[in-house]
């Protein structure tokens, strides 16, 4: 049974390789059968609609690569209905993301090699499904003014919003220490308005620019917050947190090793991207007990493996590795694929199976 997986596994990630070698030229053939079976796509989809959806297509086929590399095809099933879900609140007609799959499961069909493409087809196929499945509706807000928490996130995100972000930040400054602690601002206040934020891009309802100053704001927040609250006595454990190569998000990364300083860890921050193969000698040199690597998009999974993999090889001590971040949530057992120790779906999880992993 053991040597059948090997194989399996050898043959998802040889097609998984084809994809994303073929990305782009595999997009343009799709595009071009998509806009022949959709032809007032042309019209809907101006200045260029070959271009829009020429990159729509590398990032699904991405995505896909991802997917069948790792060997779980709710991966893209899930990307899929985030994309629906898109469609939806931008008032796009639904029955052109059915297209375009269907497209990109003919070019593949014709193009892919053996059993690579029958395994890259059948994901497809699979998600097709999935798309033919009730209508999604669209996520409402978690935060409820009804709730002392949510009020100050609505109003910490209105002040920001608004251009007063100073004031603001303040403001969530000094709840800190009245009935709330700074990891209560965490958990109950910054993170829950970062969550508002993209629910907000998400549909449509929020720019690119105002994301970056809301985050810009809570970084400053958190940055005070970690430095004004009293740690817990040093439990002599070191946590090294990094954004694998690629993912420039870390914001949610920031939070997790903040509350681990303050759960009395000493924490070193690597921040976004962190190329591989400066890992085993960061862990190594600050003698790392464990370490937290994130990745924020589906795409970014081979990367997560592969670093897993230089840092059992080539550090030199026993580091356990959990991941994290908007990737696994797709697919909560893919923490399992790609090598990990351990998932912390949330910050509090987190610490929770940090500190487990090391015997705390």
């Amino acid at each position: 049974m053991e040597q059948a997986s090997d194989k399996s596994t050898e043959g998802n990630r040889f097609a998984a390789e084809l994809l994303e070698r073929g990305a782009s030229g595999y997009a343009g053939f799709a595009t071009n059968l998509m806009l022949e079976k959709v032809p007032d796509a042309k019209q809907r989809y101006q200045p260029d609609a070959f271009a829009t959806w020429k990159t729509y297509m590398t990032q699904r086929i991405l995505e896909l690569a991802a997917a069948v590399g790792t060997g779980e095809p709710l991966l893209f099933s899930s990307r899929v209905m985030w994309s629906r879900k898109a469609f939806l609140a931008r008032n796009q007609q639904e029955d052109d993301l059915a297209v375009s799959l269907s497209a990109l499961k003919d070019v593949l069909a014709d193009n892919l090699p053996g059993s690579a493409g029958k395994e890259a087809v059948d994901y497809v196929e699979q998600a097709l499904d999935t798309l033919s499945s009730a209508r999604p509706e669209l996520e409402d807000s978690e935060l409820d003014p009804q709730r002392p928490h949510d009020r100050l996130a609505l109003r910490y995100l209105q002040g920001v919003l608004e251009g007063n972000g100073a004031a603001a930040v303040n403001e969530v400054l000094g709840a800190a220490g009245d009935d709330m602690t700074p990891m209560d601002i965490y958990m109950k206040v910054l993170m829950p308005a970062q969550r508002e934020v993209g629910r907000l891009w998400h549909l449509g309802d929020m720019s690119i620019a105002e994301e970056h100053l809301v985050t810009f704001s809570t970084q400053r927040a958190m940055a005070a917050l970690v430095q004004s609250g009293p740690p817990e006595a040093a439990n002599g454990k070191t946590l090294v947190a990094a954004a694998v190569a690629g993912n420039v998000h870390d914001i949610g990364l920031r939070a997790v090793s903040d509350v681990f300083q303050l759960a009395g860890w000493r924490t070193i921050f690597l921040g976004a991207d962190v190329p591989m193969q400066d890992l085993p000698s960061t862990l190594t040199f600050f003698d790392a007990d464990l370490l937290i690597l994130t990745a924020a998009m589906s795409t970014q999974l081979p990367r997560i493996r592969y670093t897993i993999s230089a840092v059992r090889d080539r550090t030199g001590r026993d580091v356990k590795i959990m991941v994290g971040g908007a990737a696994f949530d797709e697919a909560p057992e893919i923490w399992r694929k790609v090598g990990a120790d351990g998932y912390g779906p949330t910050i509090d999880e987190a610490l929770t199976v940090g500190n487990q992993l090391v015997g705390l």
